[in-house]
């Protein structure tokens, strides 16, 4: 059925000869000098109609076309680098300058209104047709020949005319067998490179590839408040270090009582409760728009209201380590994991060697001496809610941010490919990343031991 708003005139096209004549109509301007001697604009113009008839027109944000058109890294500025609206304004202004040509007054318009990356699909008053049926008769008598001649005659007819078929001597016109041609070839590169590209997944799709293979919403769990590494753990139910702290009086967040008498005072929510640190919402941030790239829904939950039964609704981010309970549970039967206490350094133990003490980091230091800062990243399949988990974590701030940066980094996830070999799909595993840090900004992690489940 073929949607038409009948306050605006915008035209919704349904059906396969609807698209296809809204294709038509795309290439007539494409074909024009208005596009036909730029680059940019045709791309973008094209892919943001094709995205719109595929019903995908909620997705057609200035991030996202900056990704998906101009190869732009999923986290860059859009205010430093305004490619997108510069040329949305370009193919706009285009657009405006074919229209006003008298001789397209009765074709189909292709809109795009200020502030919008949607197209608005249109037909003109000037073509004196009924708009109900507009989507279906709106075919040209010349279309209607070229239909039929691509159809052709069938049987003796056919036999006793072979020149209705394009050759040397066809009745197609040499642009239409150019054109014909044209669309064969793009066709044939586009579906090699879909073969080649289902056959040779980025190592960044491969990592994502458990989380994303449900399609549910993915769930992010960020540290929020102010809690010390060691009353995490404690309130968690895991000892760090040799010097675990008392716990008589730690209270884990998910078992806070809600009567009036022991509740926290409105102040204290504000001041310790929901506050979230710079680095945890940098890692989220890069992840989350990595997501929404691939058309993937999130939702975000402080570590401090997330219950069990919350985990098992989704797969799961985990973003922190010593101030998110459910990162520490998480890594607790895992090889890599947080040690230490406030009181002395932290560091990350491995079970294998635990005397082992280099990838340590001193909470109380100076800034200026911290020169380096460590993280744990690992995906791992948890049976006890029954999803997939990626854990992002660093010993300090930096170790948090460098770890989410590293999990859309390309080369990083090469590498990471490359040291895990051929399950690296679908394996379980654990990773100790180091990074250097010049006053708390960390530098690029590097991979500095791996574990494989």
């Amino acid at each position: 059925m073929n949607l038409l708003d009948s306050d605006n005139g915008v035209w919704t096209p349904c059906t396969e000869e609807d698209k296809v004549m809204v294709r038509r109509q795309m290439n007539r301007l494409l074909d024009t000098g208005h596009f036909r001697n730029s680059r940019r604009y045709p791309v973008l113009f094209r892919y943001i109609v094709e995205e719109a008839l595929e019903g995908r027109g909620e997705f057609l944000k200035e991030r996202l076309l900056g990704v998906h058109v101009f190869d732009r890294p999923v986290d860059y500025d859009t205010a430093t680098d305004p490619i997108v609206r510069v040329t949305i304004a370009e193919i706009r202004k285009r657009i405006a300058q074919y229209y006003h040509e008298k001789a397209h007054d009765s074709e189909m318009r292709i809109e795009l209104l200020p502030g919008r990356y949607v197209p608005e699909f249109h037909f003109s008053k000037g073509a004196g047709l009924d708009r109900r049926q507009a989507p279906v008769f709106a075919r040209t008598s010349a279309e209607a020949q070229d239909a039929k001649s691509t159809i052709g005659p069938s049987g003796p007819q056919a036999a006793a005319n072979p020149r209705i078929w394009p050759g040397r001597n066809s009745r197609f016109p040499l642009s239409v067998r150019y054109a014909l041609g044209t669309v064969t070839a793009l066709l044939i590169a586009f579906g090699v490179a879909a073969f080649w590209k289902w056959t040779h997944p980025s190592a960044i799709d491969e990592l994502w590839r458990p989380l994303l293979a449900n399609r549910q919403t993915i769930i992010f769990c960020l540290p929020v408040g102010n809690r010390s590494g060691a009353e995490t753990a404690a309130a968690a139910g895991i000892l760090v270090g040799e010097h675990a702290p008392n716990t008589d009086n730690v209270i884990p967040p998910v078992l806070i009582a809600s009567d009036s008498s022991s509740a926290p005072t409105f102040l204290a929510r504000e001041v310790l409760g929901e506050n979230v640190e710079f680095s945890d919402t940098l890692a989220t941030f890069r992840l989350s728009n990595y997501l929404a790239a691939r058309h993937r829904e999130s939702i975000f939950r402080s570590n401090t209201s997330t219950t069990l039964n919350d985990l098992r609704q989704g797969p799961v981010v985990l973003i922190g380590g010593l101030d998110n309970q459910w990162t520490l549970r998480a890594l607790a039967p895992l090889r890599y994991r947080f040690a230490g206490t406030d009181h002395e350094q932290y560091w990350i133990i491995d079970t294998k060697n635990p005397s082992m003490k280099d990838w340590r980091l001193d909470l109380d230091a100076p800034l200026s001496d911290v020169k380096r800062d460590f993280a744990i990243i690992a995906r791992i399949h948890d049976e006890s809610i029954g999803q997939v988990e990626m854990i992002v974590a660093g010993i300090g701030m930096s170790g948090t941010a460098a770890a989410g940066e590293f999990l859309v980094d390309p080369q990083g996830m090469e590498e990471l490919r490359r040291r895990i070999g051929s399950g690296f799909r679908d394996h379980d595993f654990e990773v100790v990343l180091g990074m250097d840090v010049v006053d708390g900004v960390a530098g690029s992690p590097r991979i500095l031991d791996v574990a494989i489940k």
